[in-house]
């Protein structure tokens, strides 16, 4: 039979154990939490990346096609997708262009809008333009649907250390 000293001494040690998995516990929530604060703010910066990008593009092409297509270019050369145009993409991105085109659009609109009172509104046939961000998100969304990963992790790229040369 245990004396009370050891009997105390045990309970002690009990509430120890336990008090140290307690602290274990949270210190894992809040690191996951700041893992989860960080990648929401890495991601909103390369969202304001993107897409100021794509509006600065936007601005300084009136010719909406070709707005649009410069855009588009500019997104995929800052992730390292293309060196040049959107041919080198191939076949595969074809979704990706289907979500992209429609944003570049409601940028490319935003930033070149119709005089009011001008007959020189969108075609009938044409979507309504959405909200940039909104539809970027819901881009974002798809992707991550599609792909397993979040569109905006592409933005990290692996670079292999360096090895400095003196000469």
């Amino acid at each position: 039979m245990p004396t009370a000293a050891e009997t105390l001494i045990a309970r002690l040690q009990a509430d120890c154990t336990a008090a140290e998995a307690a602290e274990r516990a949270v210190r894992a929530d809040v690191e996951a939490r700041l893992q989860a604060a960080e990648r929401a703010r890495a991601f909103a910066w390369r969202r304001l990346s993107a897409l100021s990008d794509m509006a600065r593009v936007a601005a300084l092409e009136p010719d909406r096609e070709l707005a649009v297509e410069r855009q588009l270019e500019a997104l995929f050369r800052e992730i390292g997708w293309i060196e040049g145009d959107l041919a080198e993409l191939g076949e595969g991105a074809r979704p990706l262009l289907d979500w992209l085109r429609p944003i570049a659009e409601a940028l490319h609109a935003a930033a070149h809008p119709a005089p009011a009172g001008s007959g020189d509104a969108r075609p009938v046939d044409d979507p309504p333009l959405a909200d940039p961000l909104a539809a970027f998100r819901a881009f974002e969304a798809w992707y991550e649907t599609e792909r397993g990963e979040p569109f905006l992790q592409v933005y990290e790229r692996y670079m292999p250390a360096t090895p400095v040369v003196e000469f």
